[in-house]
């Protein structure tokens, strides 16, 4: 009987919040935070003030999300984060440490980690099924909606016998969550991944007014790096005279507060005119629209602001960059817009909280529509190659030949491809040494090593002696070599370009060909938030180019007009599974005598094996790699048994290091907006994925780990040392055959590519070969949506490598028309 009405609540629950979504897309937008914004150019300006003053508005915004959630529902979401996050007082041995005791004592109550969730719900969180979550939050708060989400657990002997959720006990509210972890119901499963997620996530990485969280003691995290802590302090305690007047700065003083860029940003922050005036001196072409009432906002009849350029490039990340910087370099006046804010070497938080919901797209809370995998992507000037972990991979040969032979591509096997993939490596300074290595790649390089797998060096954007952790929240000191310190620099040093952030492609401009079908691409209308709210600008340009990430062009080309049906399909998301080991630091044992080192710190990849890669077989397997993991986002991929299990996980943060499989998939998805991406893996991909933990298991407990585990909801460990062969052989075969795709093991995607792949002709792709699409003459895609399948590798090379063969084909279009 209740299989029967859980069954059929939650096929009415999901029309009714199919409904509501259709409801908000044709309705009036949620209202925003107001943002303070400021249109100048920053060359000619205090860029310290402005940067640094900024960044902390924007730190603070994150703090206060507007929350518009029920009574009821508020009463329904603090039960379940207190179900996630109790108060626990039964740890006594545990740690004579204040800071340990506090811990355990706080609950997410307590901390007010409820209202930021509630804030985040309503705010930001922009999934198919947020509509959903609301109703089950209200549900919860009734005995009826709790007997259907919860069965006979809501039974009680005593008066009045059935209780909603928020009136149960711990102890039994913990064991529906832990039942919906596991549930036969999807539905059910992404509650409880969902709830999670929110709650350990929001816990971990709110900060108070001194930028520290109660938590970070306890389980041994020091917050941001300590050198960039010590690097602020001294930039304030000499930025000074000493009669307190701030010293005139030389352009390298202000490189280094505002970062390489800072001549070449305009912030869309001040008046139409002040803004017109920057681009001007940048040498475009600008008109401006007057306007009777200042309450008339711009529009596509009517924008604000009218800019001629050569070139427009939407995105600054490993395509955009590229193509932007190439162009400009050749004479050619190009103007980047980019969704993201800026954040130069010294307005960097190093946060992991204010990192995700700066530099992050929609703040780090991005899944498919099914919670099956969580999402991470850039979304900031820069891009991705701005956050992600610095690998350097070229195309392996066997892909290049793939792409050449199946797709008729012979750009991949061409001298120019490989003179592109030397020219990104050198323009990055690209290199394989390695000074001293970080806990995670240590583990996982030893591991290797004594189980006689092959393990080879990461190349890497930044030196050897490049130890640093916090890479994946952007690079304090300029030394990881992005876009933000290579190509976009060429652009601004080139004076014929210039970088507008907070910037949002509505559409591309377009217009018939004479005597085609074929439309011509002649520019694009953009969106920017000014006094509080939009406003519109159109730039006319002779070349567009595209690079908004995989998860994003599609749904821009869609809203362009374009029609081919493979825009947004193919979506590839190298899934990656994980499994880890408790290193304890004390005492030191022979084993593993470097004590000392932390999870969290060192270069976060320098080691890969490629042991079950198949490089030299199908092509298709998955490679051995580590990730970056701050508490936060450890806290969301450890399994959750219960409230005082996660946190004596938690406490182990700093000494367990992570290794995870990443598989090239054949599985696919479709992007259909930003915010609603289907996936779905094909067999061979679990399998391979399978094959991957069964190795990395046996890395971890090789290299010397004292317990090992997976992410699977039943949370299963292992005390290797306290276990026979036959023990560790039955755990291991266990634990690396169990399912990936039921949502009971969290997967994870930080590359996303091929939704708008490249192909031989329009019935089975985007854009052509030289990155053209089929329907509009003179719009590019130069991103990794131009993919034609899976890499199976990390992508900023491959990506920068097609980006600059894109950007060649660019300049001989352009020099066509110059021709004319």
């Amino acid at each position: 009987m209740h299989t029967y009405l859980v069954f059929s609540i939650f096929n009415i629950l999901i029309k009714i919040s199919m409904e509501e979504k259709n409801i908000m897309r044709n309705g009036s937008t949620r209202k925003r935070g107001v943002k303070d914004h400021t249109v100048v150019e920053l060359g000619n300006i205090d860029t310290q003030r402005l940067l640094l003053n900024g960044g902390g508005e924007r730190e603070k915004q994150q703090s206060f999300l507007n929350n518009s959630l029920s009574q009821r529902q508020m009463k329904s979401l603090t039960a379940l984060c207190d179900t996630i996050l109790p108060s626990v007082n039964d740890f006594v041995g545990v740690s004579d440490d204040e800071s340990v005791a506090k811990f355990y004592l706080t609950s997410a109550s307590m901390a007010g980690t409820h209202d930021r969730v509630g804030g985040v719900i309503s705010e930001r969180l922009k999934h198919p099924n947020t509509g959903l979550l609301k109703l089950v939050l209200w549900l919860l708060s009734t005995w009826f909606g709790t007997i259907i989400l919860c069965g006979m657990a809501s039974f009680s002997t005593k008066f009045p016998f059935f209780h909603c959720y928020p009136d149960m006990s711990l102890h039994k509210r913990q064991q529906i969550m832990h039942s919906w972890s596991l549930s036969y119901f999807r539905h059910l499963r992404m509650l409880f991944r969902t709830v999670k997620l929110l709650t350990l996530l929001l816990f971990f990485t709110q900060i108070d007014e001194s930028e520290d969280n109660p938590s970070w003691k306890a389980i041994g995290y020091c917050g941001p790096d300590p050198e960039f802590k010590a690097q602020l302090k001294n930039h304030f305690l000499h930025g000074t005279s000493k009669g307190g007047q701030e010293q005139k700065q030389d352009d390298g003083d202000a490189a280094e507060v505002a970062g390489p860029l800072y001549k070449g940003l305009v912030h869309l922050n001040y008046p139409r005119d002040i803004t017109a005036d920057g681009l001007r001196r940048c040498g475009f072409g600008v008109s401006v629209t007057r306007r009777k009432t200042k309450a008339v906002a711009g529009s596509l009849s009517s924008p604000s602001l009218v800019i001629q350029c050569d070139v427009v490039v939407l995105g600054s990340g490993s395509g955009g960059g590229v193509v932007a910087g190439v162009l400009a370099k050749a004479g050619y006046k190009v103007l980047v817009l980019e969704k993201g804010g800026y954040y130069a070497r010294n307005n960097l938080s190093l946060l992991e909280g204010p990192t995700m919901d700066q530099m992050y797209l929609n703040g780090g809370f991005v899944a498919t529509d099914d919670m099956g995998v969580f999402i991470l992507a850039g979304s900031t000037v820069g891009g991705g190659s701005a956050i992600n972990w610095s690998a350097c991979i070229k195309t392996p040969e066997h892909v290049c030949k793939e792409w050449c032979d199946s797709n008729e591509l012979e750009l991949f096997e061409s001298k120019l491809y490989k003179e592109a993939m030397d020219v990104v490596c050198e323009k990055m300074g690209v290199q394989s040494e390695i000074g001293d290595e970080g806990l995670n790649n240590a583990v996982l390089r030893r591991g290797c090593e004594e189980m006689g797998y092959p393990v080879n060096n990461i190349p890497r954007n930044s030196p050897p002696d490049h130890y640093c952790g916090w890479c994946c929240m952007g690079c304090k000191d300029g030394r990881k070599k992005g876009t933000s310190e290579t190509w976009l620099v060429d652009l601004v040093k080139s004076g014929n370009g210039a970088i507008l952030p907070g910037c949002e492609a509505i559409k591309v401009l377009h217009k018939k060909k004479k005597g085609s079908d074929r439309k011509i691409a002649r520019g694009v209308a953009f969106e920017y938030e000014y006094n509080g709210s939009k406003d519109m600008c159109v730039v006319e340009s002779k070349v567009t180019i595209v690079a908004c990430g995989a998860l994003r062009s599609p749904t821009l080309l869609k809203r362009s007009g374009l029609m081919n049906a493979n825009i947004g399909r193919n979506l590839h998301l190298h899934p990656v599974t994980m499994a880890w080991g408790y290193f304890p630091d004390e005492p030191a044992s022979e084993v593993w005598p470097e004590a000392t080192k932390k999870s969290f710190e060192g270069g976060i990849m320098t080691a890969m094996s490629p042991v079950v890669a198949e490089f030299d077989k199908s092509g298709y397997g998955a490679v051995i790699q580590t990730p970056a993991l701050h508490p936060g986002m450890f806290s969301i991929v450890m399994p959750w048994i219960s409230g005082t299990d996660i946190k004596h996980r938690m406490r182990k943060f700093s000494r367990t290091a992570h290794i995870f499989a990443l598989a090239r998939d054949k599985g696919s998805g479709t992007v259909n907006s930003p915010s609603c991406i289907s996936y779905e893996m094909e067999d061979t991909d679990e399998e391979n994925l399978k094959k991957g933990i069964d190795k990395v298991l046996r890395i971890l407990a090789t290299a010397g780990a004292e317990e090992i585990g997976t992410h699977h909801s039943k949370g299963r460990t292992l005390k290797v040392k306290e276990a026979s062969y036959n023990e560790f052989e039955k755990f291991v075969k266990e634990e690396s055959s169990r399912p990936l795709k039921d949502l009971s093991t969290p997967l994870c995607s930080a590359h996303q590519m091929g939704s708008c792949r490249m192909g031989s002709n329009p019935k089975n792709s985007v854009v052509n070969e030289a990155g053209e699409t089929w329907e509009m003459e003179g719009l590019y895609v130069a991103d990794s949506s131009v993919f034609p399948s899976a890499l199976g590798v990390n992508p900023m090379i491959t990506v920068q490598a097609i980006a600059y063969c894109t950007a060649q084909s660019v300049l001989n279009a352009l020099r066509r028309k110059t021709n004319r």
